[in-house]
């Protein structure tokens, strides 16, 4: 039987909400995961519902070591205020390093602002530090490396996602492996290259015919939302072009669109086989992955 602390150990993955957005569904949260090196948590985006799932799933918040972000969409990026202001009340014992493209630093500053009535009540009371004190910001203004120390090496790419001008991707390279995350893209050689030789590409996915079914029951969204869609975006079946072309061990489609969608599957993998013969695996909320299994 494993415990909980099993998933700090070595290199994993954990999968916190693998639906694209903004829509709600009581199965999916919307995009976030943690690559976990040696107990220290590494936070790719916090979409809606990320501080639930790490509730749910008993994540200490105090783990979380650094957050990086892919791009500044809402489904990527809603529960950061909340994570700014439960993360400096939890006293991390060292600053939370926080990446991102511009304009991060902006972004961080809001999301300080939100709770500034609550903080300077608490600072009152009790005593405590600032919460600027809490986070070290870095603005990405070019792909390369990001992050490297004993444990990790973190490198990202420039990927393409309209009408962002620096939306990225992050590679992850430790001693137990290498894991690959997207972001929001259309199909870009640069992925493909970032992903070489990794054990793990989670990669974005869309089905096109879902994604019509979805904007049929909203009647609140203007009728070029699809072409927007299908324009900023891959389907499955170019994702595993991509993954055989980087010829990775394991292809996760996550951010699924639509992912309030009841789409099997099998869909899915069949989408990707039609270029990519190896592992592949349907991203579910709570997930956990390691370079050899999933959990």
């Amino acid at each position: 039987m494993k415990t909980n602390s099993d998933r700090y150990t070595g290199t994993r993955l954990v999968l916190l909400g693998t639906m694209a957005g903004p829509v709600f569904h009581p199965d999916r949260f919307m995009t976030s995961q943690i690559v976990f090196v040696n107990g220290c948590g590494y936070m790719v985006d916090c979409g809606q519902g990320a501080l639930a799932r790490m509730n749910e799933m008993r994540i200490p918040l105090p783990r979380i070591k650094s957050m990086l972000f892919t791009h500044h969409h809402s489904d990527h990026t809603a529960d950061y205020p909340a994570f700014v202001n439960m993360a400096w009340i939890m006293r991390p014992p060292e600053p939370v390093a926080v990446f991102g493209p511009e304009p991060i630093k902006d972004m961080h500053h809001h999301a300080v602002e939100f709770f500034r009535k609550d903080s300077d009540i608490r600072i009152a009371a009790t005593g405590r530090d600032q919460v600027e004190h809490s986070f070290k910001i870095t603005e990405i203004v070019e792909p390369g490396l990001i992050l490297e120390n004993n444990d990790v090496k973190i490198t990202a790419a420039k990927v393409n996602h309209p009408p962002f001008e620096l939306a990225l991707a992050y590679r992850f390279d430790t001693a137990d492996g290498s894991i690959v995350l997207s972001g929001d893209t259309t199909p870009v050689d640069e992925m493909a290259r970032l992903a070489k030789g990794a054990d793990i590409l989670v990669h974005e996915a869309m089905f096109r015919p879902g994604i019509r079914a979805m904007l049929d029951k909203r009647d609140y969204v203007p009728p070029f939302l699809y072409d927007f869609l299908i324009d900023g975006h891959t389907d499955a079946s170019a994702a595993g072009e991509i993954a055989a072309k980087a010829g990775v061990k394991t292809l996760v489609l996550s951010h699924l669109l639509p992912g309030d969608q009841d789409i099997a599957d099998d869909v899915w993998i069949n989408e990707a086989r039609a270029h990519f013969d190896g592992s592949i695996v349907i991203a579910k909320d709570k997930m956990i992955l390691t370079c050899d299994r999933v959990d």
